[in-house]
């Protein structure tokens, strides 16, 4: 991991770069743009586990759901990278995959939540943070979705025709991720509930009551604009608040927990 570790932030910090340079002036070499950030995940992956491995997997704190949902992330950018419509804070993902590397390693390994053998745990955690990486990244295209239609608004696109996406394409975009999202945070809110003894125990209530609120919103997103049609601003908006609220209940009261409560 102590040799691993430079090499990883290095390769995060040089995708940044490529990308952005590609962003910026739409050449770049094509093969620097895969191999490159593909590198950055493998080693981000065999430090995450080693991570763990240290402590057998037996806890998990805010550094490494942190690292586990940018690897994802990062992952998701790279398998979008080569298609139209692409996300133009895509070096800002790289960026954050390397400093949740760095924070994570930085942290004891035995720090945070204890795992044991609840199996069913594991599952809803894990389907959990997939579900937030995928939201996160439909975030990332509803702030994308507002700076083009303030670029639109203000007459300003043609300073960025070289780079920017068309509208249209990152709209659908947008939705298709919420969608998925969307029904894999159904899936895991469910298993919680299959797999835990009570999600308003006391301790877990708040993150249960916050996921509901966020899916009711996601839920409601999807409902207005694959049924009655609706596009527009205040879907964008209503999706970011309720990533706002999500992001509350996965990290919030674990960062309470892991690092208020611990000092």
């Amino acid at each position: 991991m102590t040799l691993l570790l430079p090499i990883n932030l290095m390769l995060y910090v040089l995708s940044a770069v490529l990308l952005w340079r590609s962003l910026a002036r739409t050449t770049s070499a094509s093969w620097l743009l895969l191999i490159v950030p593909l590198a950055a995940i493998v080693t981000h992956a065999i430090v995450l586990w080693d991570y763990l491995n240290a402590d057998h997997f037996d806890h998990l704190n805010i550094t490494t759901s942190l690292s586990t949902v940018a690897l994802l992330l990062a992952a998701f950018t790279l398998m979008r990278s080569r298609r139209a419509g692409g996300l133009l804070l895509s070096p800002i993902i790289y960026v954050f995959a390397a400093v949740s590397v760095l924070l994570m390693v930085l942290s004891p390994a035995n720090w945070g939540a204890q795992l044991s053998e609840a199996h069913g745990l594991v599952v809803h955690i894990i389907l959990s943070l997939i579900a937030y990486a995928v939201l996160s990244l439909a975030t990332l295209y509803a702030i994308q979705l507002l700076y083009l239609n303030y670029l639109l608004k203000h007459h300003r696109t043609h300073a960025f025709t070289g780079y920017l996406p068309p509208l249209m394409t990152v709209e659908r975009y947008f939705f298709r991720l919420l969608s998925t999202g969307t029904a894999l945070l159904l899936i895991a809110i469910i298993s919680g509930f299959v797999f835990l003894n009570d999600m308003f125990a006391q301790g877990q209530s708040h993150k249960t009551i916050l996921s509901l609120i966020a899916f009711t919103l996601y839920a409601i997103v999807l409902y207005m604009h694959g049924v009655k049609r609706a596009r527009g601003r205040a879907l964008v908006i209503t999706s970011v608040i309720a990533s706002i609220i999500l992001s509350l209940a996965y990290f919030g009261s674990r960062f309470v927990k892991d690092i208020l409560l611990s000092l």
